[in-house]
């Protein structure tokens, strides 16, 4: 009965340790400020990446979104993530407000919350 009870908790442990490594989120984070630090609200954000004649970021289009009132814009790529892939994207930003514009670039790691600050002016 002892022994049993020893190998049932053994293959329970074990199937803990050896399930499934959950796959975080992939998340680029665009906050976008004027010259004082003060967030910008309905900007239009827009990241894509660099057209080259062979292209790396082959799934990921062009993709755009305004930033909410805390001057941020969210973007997910969890979906274009596979685990074990080696490195992910990098990826232009560009940022428009009226007739303003300011452009970056980010970086994009797998699994984190990759973030970006951009002064629009």
């Amino acid at each position: 009965m002892k022994a049993s009870i020893i190998w049932m908790a053994m293959a329970v442990i074990a199937l803990t340790w050896t399930s499934c490594d959950k796959e975080e989120d992939t998340i680029a984070l665009i906050r976008i400020v004027d010259v004082d630090g003060i967030p910008q609200e309905q900007v239009l954000v827009r990241l894509y990446p660099e057209p080259t004649e062979v292209q790396t970021n082959e799934l990921i289009d062009e993709v755009e979104q305004f930033t909410d009132a805390s001057g941020e814009a969210v973007f997910d790529f969890s979906e274009y993530y596979e685990q074990g892939q080696a490195g992910f994207a990098v990826l232009n930003i560009e940022a428009t407000l009226d007739t303003s514009m300011v452009e970056g670039i980010i970086k994009i790691e797998p699994e984190t919350i990759n973030e970006e600050t951009l002064i629009l002016q």
